[in-house]
């Protein structure tokens, strides 16, 4: 697992203390403090606090993996906003 490097870097881009952490999430020092050591964090709910006060996915925050979610609204913006494209509605189940 890659938490604690990822914990370490978090803080210190926010300029934050384990300390701090703590008070924001209500996730025990010793519990951060632990992780930074390098221990296995025993309660994902914990995790998913971090993960949410960083903005950060679970997955990346345990592992280092960015996820990347292509979206096909963005992926066509331009054309989008151009007028290009003309959506039909169509039944395609009859009413039961």
């Amino acid at each position: 697992m890659e938490l604690r490097k990822i914990l370490q870097n978090l803080l210190n881009s926010k300029g934050m203390n384990i300390t701090q952490l703590a008070r924001i999430t209500k996730i025990p020092k010793q519990t951060l403090h632990n992780w930074i050591s390098g221990s296995q964090p025993r309660d994902l709910e914990q995790v998913r606090r971090v993960a949410i006060y960083f903005e950060v996915s679970l997955d990346f925050l345990l592992f280092g993996n960015e996820i990347i979610i292509s979206d096909p609204i963005l992926d066509f913006q331009n054309e989008i906003r151009a007028g290009i494209f003309e959506v039909i509605l169509r039944r395609t189940k009859p009413n039961c």
